[in-house]
């Protein structure tokens, strides 16, 4: 049972601990009604210490919603655990540690220019419990307008700040995530841009070698990965009896069975495959061995030279476009899981990140408005014989091929789409 003392006005709460003695617990000037309600709570907390229960719901909703000094004051009485004093420094260390050869090198740069950035802002001696929703938000608009980053990069930045800070709350050193409502990722249908057949062949001809021709052709045709995918690609992963290559996915190593993919040998893939299988040394191992020597952003500048040569138009995201279309490409012909076992996706992710609307989808659609019969004679043909259509227009529609037993069906007479009826 806890007590309330009061003196000039200032309320105090004596409450026996898990260890039996008597502490307080100040609250400082209240009214006894604002104290007494307190005080129920802390007999609850009381309860649960002592007994090792848990206490109720609503004490738990309480206990979410006061301010750090009453919980310190708690803590001291021995009531709850007390708050963790870890700094953002301290924080962003362990963070590493933890996941210490799960982090993609190439992420481990940009993870820990966010953590320089982030240190700049707040301090590294800052406790993570006195980070603010206002402190990320002013940490966001300081990258922005102090340190001049992009929006993507800002995005970026903020995105990693929120993901320490949820692996903070996850390990109870903090109890919300202050980054959670700081715009972290940019929407990706914001930046897809679908490359043409024509314009892609154009770029590739504009290319130096046939290396070059070679990785653009496992980006655009084959939707590789550029650079993680392709930089391990070795000649034993090439199966030519079987036209299938084995694409190893550092990005999805860490999900059980997929740690690599088998991709069709697809005719675009073929051609400039072979042309550098026979100009390879002997005793080669890596198919492409100049990319494991160049950075991402060193493959782009031969690339947008090329496109710049082809008069094709720029496009950004250089080589996640060229995979997008890609997929775009095969989920037009293919059951949409295939096509993500060969890419090394899911069904989700390609909606979300890839997949985009063309210009030969809206032909496709006008190609059937101004044809129903034969867009109708083509689903009932679709369902009774499930026969791939040699057509390219059906192929992008996903339509089959009208059988000769089905075209008396749909005739269209005098009398519209009924079929036509014999003269009595």
């Amino acid at each position: 049972m806890a007590s309330i003392s009061t003196h000039e006005g200032h309320r105090t709460i004596y409450v026996v601990g898990p260890d039996r003695r008597r502490r307080p617990i100040r609250l400082g000037k209240c009214s006894l009604k604002q104290a007494q309600t307190v005080r129920g709570y802390v007999e609850d907390l009381a309860r649960a210490a002592t007994t090792g229960s848990a206490f109720s719901d609503k004490t738990a909703s309480w206990l979410a919603a006061i301010g750090d000094d009453l919980r310190d004051k708690l803590a001291r009485a021995g009531l709850i655990a007390r708050q963790d004093a870890t700094t953002i420094g301290e924080l962003i260390d362990k963070y590493f540690a933890r996941r210490k050869g799960s982090i993609k090198p190439a992420t481990k740069v940009r993870m820990e220019q966010a953590r320089r950035f982030l240190v700049e802002h707040l301090g590294e001696a800052k406790r993570l419990r006195d980070v603010t929703r206002g402190d990320a938000e002013d940490f966001r608009n300081w990258l922005l307008n102090t340190k001049k980053l992009a929006e993507a990069t800002t995005r970026r930045t903020c995105g990693y700040a929120s993901a320490w800070f949820n692996y903070a709350v996850k390990h109870d050193l903090v109890r919300a995530n202050p980054f959670d409502a700081v715009p972290r990722a940019v929407t990706p249908t914001q930046k897809l841009t679908y490359i043409s057949e024509e314009d892609a062949q154009a770029v590739s001809e504009a290319l130096p070698n046939a290396e070059w021709r070679l990785l653009f052709a496992l980006a655009r045709w084959g939707g590789v990965r550029v650079p993680s995918e392709i930089r391990d690609l070795t000649w034993a992963d090439i199966d030519w009896a079987r036209k299938r290559l084995t694409i190893k996915s550092p990005k999805t190593e860490h999900h059980l069975g997929h740690e690599s993919r088998q991709l069709p040998m697809f005719p675009e893939i073929a051609g400039p495959l072979e042309e550098v299988f026979h100009a390879a040394p002997e005793g080669s191992v890596y198919v492409l061995p100049f990319v494991r020597e160049r950075t991402g952003a060193a493959l782009r500048k031969p690339m947008e030279k090329a496109i710049k040569a082809a008069g094709v138009k720029p496009w950004p995201r250089l080589f996640h476009n060229l995979r997008s279309s890609r997929q775009t490409d095969l989920e037009s012909r293919f059951a949409s899981h295939i096509v993500c076992a060969w890419l090394g996706n899911s069904e989700q992710i390609a909606r979300r990140h890839y997949l985009q609307v063309r210009d030969d989808d809206f032909t496709a659609a006008l190609e059937v408005v101004r044809n129903p019969v034969r867009a109708m004679a083509t689903d009932a043909d679709k369902a009774r014989h499930g026969t791939p259509s040699d057509t390219p227009q059906n192929a992008i529609m996903g339509q089959k091929t009208l059988s000769a037993d089905m075209t008396s069906v749909y005739q269209v007479g005098d009398t519209g789409l009924e079929p036509v009826t014999s003269s009595v």
